[in-house]
């Protein structure tokens, strides 16, 4: 598939049958493909985390206003009711699992109030948010694959997504950021725009305080990253997804920083975490905040 070929008609996808890609997917096959190929079994450990719970509360917050025009002061004084909700549907969590409540709120209102003084007044018309994405990859051994997104915001002449991190971001990041070589070639499929401008807009939790990361994409990245997503979606559509252990300078395959009790919600299934090094493979992991 090429950014030239853009856009076009493809068939209708058969989700019982046929086989989605989506950019998490292939950065979780990336570091370990056999935890994705464990995922859903019994004894995996769905995640959940107060990183990604605070994130998700963040990008509420924005849509909300993106959407309304601003934020309804109950969605504030309601921080618990909607709050409480998502950590239920999104990660079968509560919260009465979170160790303070009040200082994660204060925490999500800060860092929205931030965005509103800081990051609002720079951006141009919306086009759309959240809107679900389809794009036909190609044909698969048995069936089609397709890759699916959601870009958090579309706006005129640039694709933005909010990010929230422990810590200030790299360029670099950005630069090799598979995301947004994907939902660019979404976006011209869905919307018909060609937008090659990127915008990460990373709140620094650290330094509190956000953070804009531009970046560029070139057709021939675009092409590329569209073609690598192909080849995740014949693989995944095999179930040919090996565990993958890095390779030092010297070729020697050492355990990466995912392959834990702490990090790994497979850690508990997975055979081929015996790699003979001084990790006791015997720890157990368990889903905590």
């Amino acid at each position: 598939m090429e950014w030239k070929q853009l856009p076009y008609k493809y068939p209708t996808p058969d989700l019982n049958s046929d086989t989605v890609v989506r950019q998490s997917i292939i950065n979780q096959i990336t570091l370990c493909g056999y935890r994705k190929l464990l995922e859903g079994q019994e004894g995996y450990l769905d995640a959940v985390s107060e990183p990604m719970a605070y994130g998700s509360a963040v990008h509420y917050l924005i849509a909300r206003h993106l959407e309304l025009g601003d934020i309804p002061h109950d969605d504030i004084l309601k921080m618990d009711v909607w709050i409480e909700e998502m950590l239920v549907t999104d990660y079968d969590w509560s919260l009465s699992q979170v160790p303070s409540p009040r200082d994660f709120f204060a925490e999500i209102e800060a860092s929205y109030a931030q965005w509103r003084m800081v990051v609002l007044p720079t951006l141009p018309p919306l086009i759309t948010q959240e809107q679900e994405m389809w794009m036909y990859l190609g044909e698969g051994k048995q069936n089609n694959i397709y890759l699916k997104g959601t870009p958090d915001a579309v706006f005129e002449g640039v694709v933005v997504d909010w990010k929230t991190s422990g810590r200030a971001w790299k360029e670099t990041k950005a630069h090799k950021a598979l995301q947004a070589d994907l939902y660019m070639a979404l976006v011209k499929q869905n919307l018909g725009v060609s937008i090659r401008d990127w915008i990460f807009w990373v709140y620094n939790r650290r330094g509190r305080v956000w953070e804009a990361i531009p970046t560029k994409r070139r057709i021939r990245d675009i092409d590329s990253s569209l073609l690598r997503a192909y080849d995740y979606g014949l693989a995944l559509e095999a179930s040919i997804l090996p565990a993958t252990p890095y390779t030092d300078t010297f070729g020697e395959l050492r355990r990466g920083w995912y392959c834990s009790a702490k990090f790994c919600g497979a850690w508990n299934i997975c055979p081929a975490k015996f790699l003979h090094d001084d990790v006791n493979e015997n720890e157990l992991a368990v889903r905590s905040w």
